[in-house]
């Protein structure tokens, strides 16, 4: 209860801040053009709390989305205001006029005769009118789209839809929108959130598609530990260890049956849905900052060269589709994991601790008297398993108009 209050209290300080300015309350300016836009803003708001509400649930995956209310229980749940309609909160941004969100539970759409059989309501096609309104009306509020993206698991991708409302409030002994306290304007958006999985090949410093393609050079340290120095592809052939490289583990190298190293096999989503749920994705290495953060996914499309001006720094996931070098001085220091499908090239001096997954050629080596040094940490995956392998926006926000119409889930007759 206490972190949900937290998120609405940050939230609706985010949203006073961007209305304060903006928001006199006399009526001209209340329903002027700021009105909407402030709205989205609330809307918006109602984005976050979902995702928030979606990544505290103690179960993983979520398969049901239903805001709890229970102020009598020890210790009292309060995620919504009102579980009937979904997540909803309202909050004050100035004096007289106030915020209300609604993350609504979801509708089935009326049913069809779906006369064509192509699984969508064709304006032509007869079907039950449920609330009188004369339009035949689709599926609303959240639902698990899973099965329309391709997962065969429930869970796993949900659209989110959320409702914004700004409304002055004169009367503060009555509820919103009741005498006085007339609406000023409304919002409404959609996302998609979808779960981040991460399987790994296998538990190695360095996994390999191709055993043959791999070189470990002088002065080259892969640290497996307990696990494995450099896993591979059981039909690839077997990894090259130049003199004075150190390469340890249980074993040192391993093929592994059953191998799965594609974007796939290890997020379990393409690269265009990576990219949708990026932190940071890029097709110019160049305006990544210097330090990719914590915890953060950093799609790169196209080479990166990682140098002494720009080394790699930080934890979390970075995907490479293209070639990745890490050039000899720039003192990298990374932890987590690193996908990449062309040549991985790695010089020291280095410090890198995870995963490093390599699709194609793979060149480890130190420089001069420096070490280039891979370690499999154990710790640092299951903490990007339990941090980042859990839900994310997947998709940019849209206006609610212009939500997928494959979701449709009111079947023909």
């Amino acid at each position: 209860m206490l972190v949900a209050v937290v998120s609405v209290l940050l939230l609706g300080a985010m949203i006073a801040s961007g209305t304060q300015s903006s928001l006199a309350l006399d009526k001209g300016s209340e329903s002027g053009a700021t009105a909407p836009v402030r709205a989205r803003e609330i809307a918006l708001a109602g984005v976050a709390e979902a995702l928030s509400w979606f990544r505290r649930q103690n179960v993983q995956p979520v398969t049901t989305f239903a805001p709890r209310l229970d102020l009598a229980a020890n210790p009292p749940i309060n995620e919504t205001m009102d579980p009937d309609v979904g997540l909803v909160r309202e909050y004050e941004v100035t004096p007289g006029v106030w915020a209300r969100y609604e993350v609504r539970i979801a509708t089935p759409a009326e049913p069809f005769t779906d006369v064509n059989g192509n699984g969508f309501h064709d304006g032509s096609e007869p079907f039950t009118d449920s609330n009188d309104n004369g339009a035949w009306d689709p599926a609303a509020g959240v639902q698990d789209v899973s099965s329309h993206r391709g997962q065969t698991a429930g869970g796993a991708v949900w659209l989110v839809e959320s409702h914004g409302f700004l409304y002055r409030r004169p009367r503060a002994d009555l509820p919103l929108g009741e005498g006085a306290n007339w609406r000023i304007a409304s919002n409404a958006v959609a996302t998609e959130l979808r779960r981040l999985a991460l399987t790994t090949p296998a538990a190695a410093a360095i996994c390999a598609k191709r055993g043959s393609r791999v070189t470990i050079g002088a002065r080259a340290r892969i640290r497996g530990g307990s696990a494995v120095g450099i896993a591979h592809h059981p039909s690839n052939g077997t990894p090259t260890l130049q003199a004075e490289s150190e390469v340890d583990g249980a074993p040192a190298t391993t093929s592994v049956p059953g191998w799965r190293s594609g974007l796939k096999g290890v997020f379990g989503v393409t690269l265009s849905d990576l990219k949708g749920m990026a932190d940071a994705a890029v097709t110019d290495a160049s305006v990544l900052p210097g330090n990719l953060g914590e915890y953060t996914l950093t799609v790169i499309e196209g080479n990166v060269v990682f140098d002494k001006d720009r080394p790699l720094r930080g934890t979390g996931i970075v995907i490479v589709k293209g070639t990745c070098t890490i050039a000899s001085g720039s003192n990298s220091f990374f932890n987590g994991m690193l996908w990449c499908s062309g040549r991985l090239e790695i010089n020291g001096p280095c410090y890198l601790r995870g995963i490093f997954i390599g699709q194609s050629y793979i060149d480890v080596r130190g420089a001069g008297g420096d070490f280039a040094e891979i370690e499999y940490d154990g710790g640092i995956v299951d903490d990007l398993l339990t941090r980042m392998g859990t839900y994310r926006r997947s998709k940019a926000v849209f206006p609610l108009a212009n939500r997928v119409d494959a979701i449709v889930t009111g079947g023909g007759e």
